[in-house]
C-alpha cells in the first residue's frame, strides 16, 4: 500500500494511512519481532517500489531491497525503546523521529548511501510540500509518519467519546494542509530562455558499443541545429549524449562542436569522459557559443555498481554481473557551481546526486540561480523509475525554492518551478526540442541556509526518549512486620584483612541485637582467618567459612545470603570488613528496614557523607550512581553502596536466579532487582570513611563491569514492549 503512494501510482494520500497497522503490531512488540516485522514491512515496500532495478539483474534488486529493508527492521527493533503508553503523543512524534534519523542514515551509509523510496518524496502533490522549504525532504517524512501515529491514536480512542479522536483527526488536518501556508521564495533575478533536446534513444539500441554513442550523439545533434533560427540562451543535452564513442570520434566531435556554433548558444551536454591518465569521469561539459568546451563539471557522488563496482577483487570471482561496470569512474573532487558567460551561475547535479538533497544544497548555496539536472534513465526503458526520479527534482525545487531544468536525454524531461509544479514535460522517448524560460533567483530558504537541521534535532529527540527511563507502574508492597527482637545475620566477605576484622566483630557484637557474624574468608595469605577463627571459638555467634581462594565478592555474599535463608534469620546484613562501615551505624539501618524490604546505607542523601575521597573519586563515584539511577529508572541514590540490611522474604526473592556481577555490579544488580519487583526500598544515611588499612579490592575491571552491565540492562528494559494500556469507556 505505502508503494503506490509513488509512482507509477503516486497517491500520495496513502503514505499516512499506510503505516497505520505497521505501527499498530510495533507498538506491542519485542525489539526482535519487531525487527521482523520491520524487514517484512521494508521488503514489501521496497521490492514492488524498486522493480525496475530487476532490469540489471535478480541479485540487484534483492541486494537493494534487502539493504533498504534493514532500515525499516531497525526502525523496529527500536520502537519498544520509544515507545511509552502512558505518553502516546510524545512517543509518536518520537517514532516519526525515529523514522526521520534512519531515512536520513540510509541516504549516507553504506556506499555512499541510497536515498529512494523516503517518505517525504510521496508528497509532491500534497498539500505539506511547501514544507521542504523549511525542513527539506526529512520534515515532510517526519510529518507524514507523525500524522499516521496520530490517526492509529484516533481509531483506538474511538468508541470511548467522539472529542478526543474528532480533536486528533483535526490536528492531522491541520498537519496536513496548514505547510500550503508557507511562503516559498520567488525569483528577482533576471529571465533566461533555456532549451532541453530529448532523443529517442529506443530507435538506436540495435547497435552497439561506439556505434550507439555516435548514433545517440547525432540524434542530438540533429534537435540541436532546430534552434539555428531562434538561439535560445543555454541548450541542454542529457546526460549520455556524448558517451565515449563520441568523443573519441573525431569527425563527431567536430559535428558536436559545429552544430553548437552554428546555433550560437552555451551548451551544457551530459557526457562520459576518458582521460589521457586513464581515469573515466561521469561529466557535464560546458560549451561556449562558439562550440569550444570551457568548463566542465565531474559528478562527486557516482552511482554504486553503476558507475564503479566497490570490493571489485574480493565479488569478481563469484558475481559475473559486475563484468557490466568494465571501468570504475573517478569521482569528481568538490561539488562546484557553473560560471557561464552571459548567465547566472547554475547548479548542475548530475542524475543520482539529485536524489541527495545536500548536493543542490551546496550548489545553492554557493550561489546556483537555478539548477540544471543533466540524466540518463534509458537503462530503466518505460518503467516508474523515471516518473520517480522527477519527484526527485520537485523536491529540491521547493528545498530550495529554485527551478530546476530536468534534462534527460530519453525523458522524462521538463520543467519546474520553484514551487515543485511541472510547467511543461515530454514523455519517455519522445524526442523533443523543449524551450522555457527560467527565472534566475539569489534568495534562500531556512532549508538552504541552515541545512538538515531536522534529522539531526530528531536524533536528539530519539536520544533524549530513549535515555528516559521506562515509567515502570510499580505496586505498592506492603513489607509487613518484623518480630520485635528480630534475628540478624552480617555477612563479611574478608581478605588480608586482620587489621581491622577483630574491631568489626567486636563493634557488631556490642550492639543490643540478636546479632550473628558470618565471615567469609577467601584464604587470606595476612592470618585473617586465624584471627576469625579464635574469635568464633571465644563467641559462638561468630562463624568461619574459609574458602582456598579469592571467589570475590559476589560469590561470598551469595553463600551467606544462602545461609542466613536456610537458618531461618529475619534480617540478613552486607558490610565491609575494613571499617569504612561502621558498625555503630548498623542499628539505623536495622530499625529503619522496619518499614521497608531493603535498606540501603547510603552516602548520598541528606546526612550521608564520604570521608577520606579526593574529589576526583568522589565525583566518578557520584557520577555513576546519578547514571546507574537515571539510565535504569531506579529511585535509589547509593545503588553501589555495600552497606545493606534485607529482610529474608525479600532476599529469598531477589536471589530465586542466578546473579552474575561481581562488584559495584552485584550491589547494582540487587537494588536494580529490588526496584523492579516492586520491593521496598529504602536508604538510611551512613557516613563511608576511606579504609586506612591494607589495600581496596576495587579494580578499574570492576568500575566499568558495573557501567557496561548498567548499560545492558537499561537497553534491554527500553526494547521490551510496553502492555498495551486498557483506556477506561466513557
Amino acid at each position: 500500500m505505502l508503494s503506490l503512494s509513488l509512482p507509477p501510482a503516486g497517491w500520495w494520500p496513502l503514505a499516512f494511512l499506510a503505516p497505520i497497522p505497521f505501527l499498530w503490531l510495533l507498538r506491542g512488540s519485542t525489539a526482535g519481532r519487531g525487527a521482523l516485522l520491520g524487514f517484512a514491512f521494508g521488503v514489501a515496500y521496497f521490492g514492488p517500489l524498486l522493480y525496475w532495478i530487476l532490469l540489471f539483474g535478480e541479485l540487484a534488486w534483492v541486494s537493494l531491497v534487502l539493504m533498504s529493508g534493514s532500515y525499516l527492521a531497525a526502525f523496529g527493533a527500536l520502537t519498544p525503546a520509544i515507545w511509552r503508553p502512558e505518553h502516546p503523543i510524545r512517543s509518536t512524534a518520537g517514532l516519526a523521529a525515529l523514522w526521520t534519523v534512519l531515512e536520513w542514515i540510509r541516504g549516507a551509509f553504506p556506499l555512499g548511501g541510497f536515498a529512494w523510496g523516503q517518505l517525504g518524496s510521496t508528497q509532491v502533490d500534497a498539500p505539506t510540500l511547501p514544507l521542504a522549504s523549511v525542513t527539506g525532504v526529512w520534515g515532510v517524512s517526519f510529518l507524514a509518519l507523525l500524522v499516521a501515529g496520530l490517526l492509529l491514536l484516533a481509531l483506538e480512542r474511538w468508541g470511548r467519546g467522539v472529542a478526543r479522536p474528532l480533536l486528533l483527526i483535526a490536528s492531522c488536518a491541520a498537519l496536513v494542509f496548514a505547510p500550503a501556508l508557507i511562503p516559498i521564495p520567488g525569483p528577482e533575478g533576471g529571465t533566461f530562455d533555456i532549451a532541453v533536446i530529448q532523443v529517442n534513444v529506443e530507435s538506436v539500441e540495435q547497435l552497439q558499443g561506439f556505434e550507439e554513442d555516435i548514433a545517440v550523439a547525432r540524434l542530438n545533434i540533429e534537435q540541436h541545429l532546430k534552434l539555428r533560427d531562434d538561439p535560445p540562451d543555454l541548450v541542454v543535452w542529457g546526460e549520455g549524449a556524448l558517451d565515449p564513442g563520441a568523443l573519441a570520434d573525431p569527425a563527431t566531435f567536430a559535428a558536436v562542436m559545429d552544430a553548437i556554433a552554428t546555433v550560437r548558444a552555451p551548451t551544457l551536454a551530459g557526457a562520459v569522459v576518458n582521460h589521457p591518465d586513464g581515469t573515466q569521469t561521469t561529466s557535464t561539459l560546458v560549451f561556449d557559443g562558439s562550440g569550444r568546451v570551457i568548463d566542465r563539471y565531474d559528478k562527486v557522488h557516482l552511482v554504486p555498481y553503476g558507475e564503479y563496482v566497490p570490493f571489485r577483487g574480493v565479488l569478481d570471482p563469484f558475481i559475473e554481473a559486475i563484468d557490466q561496470v568494465p571501468v570504475d569512474r573517478t569521482p569528481g573532487e568538490r561539488v562546484r557551481i557553473m560560471p557561464i558567460p552571459g548567465l547566472a551561475p547554475i547548479g548542475t547535479p548530475i542524475c543520482y546526486e539529485n536524489s541527495f538533497g545536500s548536493i543542490d544544497r551546496e550548489m545553492v548555496r554557493q550561489g546556483a540561480a537555478f539548477l540544471v539536472v543533466t540524466i540518463n534513465n534509458a537503462s530503466y526503458e518505460r518503467t516508474a523509475a523515471s516518473e520517480q526520479h522527477l519527484d526527485m527534482s520537485r523536491l529540491r525545487a521547493v528545498e530550495n525554492a529554485r527551478w530546476v531544468v530536468h534534462g534527460a536525454v530519453s525523458g522524462i524531461s521538463a520543467f519546474v518551478d520553484p514551487q515543485g509544479r511541472v510547467v511543461d514535460r515530454r514523455a519517455l522517448f519522445e524526442p523533443a526540442l523543449m524551450r522555457h524560460d527560467v527565472a534566475a533567483s539569489s534568495r534562500t530558504t531556512l532549508y538552504t541556509r541552515f541545512g538538515d537541521w531536522v534529522p539531526w534535532g530528531s536524533l536528539l529527540l530519539v536520544l533524549a526518549l530513549i535515555a528516559v527511563p521506562r515509567g515502570r507502574r510499580r505496586e505498592a508492597r506492603d513489607p509487613g512486620p518484623l518480630p520485635e527482637d528480630p534475628r540478624v545475620l552480617v555477612v563479611l566477605p574478608t581478605y588480608n584483612e586482620k587489621d581491622t576484622v577483630s574491631d568489626v566483630l567486636d563493634g557488631l557484637l556490642a550492639l543490643p541485637h540478636r546479632l550473628d557474624a558470618l565471615v567469609v574468608d577467601d584464604g587470606s595469605p595476612d592470618g585473617t582467618g586465624a584471627i576469625v577463627r579464635a574469635k568464633a571459638e571465644a563467641d559462638g555467634r561468630v562463624r568461619l567459612v574459609e574458602r582456598s581462594h579469592k571467589g570475590g565478592l559476589a560469590s561470598a555474599y551469595a553463600l551467606g545470603f544462602g545461609r542466613g535463608i536456610e537458618e531461618g534469620y529475619d534480617l540478613v546484613v552486607e558490610m565491609d570488613s575494613d571499617l569504612s562501615h561502621r558498625p555503630d551505624e548498623l542499628p539505623r539501618l536495622l530499625e529503619a528496614v522496619r518499614s521497608h524490604d531493603m535498606v540501603i546505607g547510603s552516602r548520598y542523601v541528606p546526612g550521608g557523607q564520604v570521608t577520606n575521597w579526593g574529589a576526583a573519586r568522589l565525583a566518578l563515584s557520584k557520577l555513576g550512581n546519578a547514571y546507574a539511577r537515571t539510565w535504569l529508572g531506579i529511585g535509589v541514590h547509593d545503588s553501589t553502596s555495600g552497606f545493606r540490611v534485607y529482610r529474608r522474604p525479600a532476599l529469598e526473592e531477589l536471589t530465586a536466579s542466578l546473579i552474575r556481577s561481581d562488584g559495584y555490579g552485584f550491589q547494582i544488580e540487587l537494588a536494580y532487582r529490588a526496584w523492579n519487583a516492586g520491593l521496598s526500598v529504602g536508604e538510611a544515611p551512613i557516613t563511608f570513611q576511606e579504609r586506612e588499612h591494607g589495600q581496596s579490592k576495587i579494580s578499574r575491571r570492576i568500575v566499568f563491569e558495573a557501567l557496561w552491565l548498567v548499560t545492558i540492562w537499561g537497553l534491554r528494559d527500553r526494547l521490551k514492549p510496553e502492555p498495551r494500556l486498557e483506556q477506561p469507556h466513557s
